[in-house]
């Protein structure tokens, strides 16, 4: 299983379970930033494959996700496609950690690309 808390090897939920009580943040959106931090790493979800879960909309999808953003655990960025330069894309990096400002771009965390 992916190791998503802790730094230099740790892992758990013991001590950096901050994600899980920020009380900014609905269960929902704790339930998706977790799932998007331990999909394997061919999974390629995008908002539609979100939404298509049980009791899900687009609309539900994308409110959890801007709350993701406004607490900091979450950022998104348009994109150029590949070398080709074939299309936008959303650039979506998950942190298990909130993130503010400046420093952000080194700390690790999962990204994704979304079509536009």
């Amino acid at each position: 299983m992916r190791k998503i808390w802790g730094s230099g090897g740790a892992g758990g939920l013991g001590i950096n379970d901050a994600l899980l009580q920020d009380r900014r943040l609905s269960f929902p959106a704790r339930g998706l930033a977790v799932h998007l931090l331990l999909l394997p790493e061919s999974a390629r979800p995008d908002p539609a494959v979100l939404a298509a879960r049980p009791g899900e909309t687009a609309e539900s999808i994308e409110g959890y996700l801007v709350e993701l953003e406004s607490a900091g655990y979450l950022r998104r960025r348009t994109v150029r496609g590949d070398a080709d330069g074939d299309g936008l894309f959303v650039e979506v990096t998950v942190y298990a950690q909130a993130r503010a400002g400046a420093g952000r771009d080194e700390e690790p965390g999962r990204v994704f690309r979304w079509p536009l």
